[in-house]
């Protein structure tokens, strides 16, 4: 993968992980086999807890409740398109990273 594609694929999820704490959410990282983060409001831990597969799932809770949703990531391929999936409850903080996604694979 190219250094430039995965700087995109990271911006991307860093807005993402931003408007999600912004909006009081707790995050936990999910890499296919074991959850690698649990319930973490600190930004850099989820982007340090991320991308060491091939692809992760962002879970997101409100502070003392059970999931809310989830974000599916997927990296390697256009860097624009690192998000495969995302639950529809979180349009919201996803507003930006569209944006962004939107703007780099034009």
């Amino acid at each position: 993968m190219s250094k430039l594609i995965r700087e995109l694929e990271e911006r991307i999820a860093s807005v993402i992980i931003e408007d999600a704490l912004a909006a009081g959410y707790l995050l936990s990282v999910y890499d296919g086999k074991d959850y690698v983060l649990v319930r973490s409001k600190n930004k850099v831990a989820v982007l340090t807890a991320m991308f060491s597969t091939d692809e992760d799932q962002l879970v997101v809770y409100r502070p003392g409740q059970r999931r809310v949703g989830w974000v599916r990531f997927v990296y390697g391929n256009s860097g624009w398109d690192v998000v495969c999936d995302y639950t529809c409850n979180l349009e919201h903080i996803m507003t930006r990273a569209n944006a962004l996604s939107d703007e780099y694979s034009a």
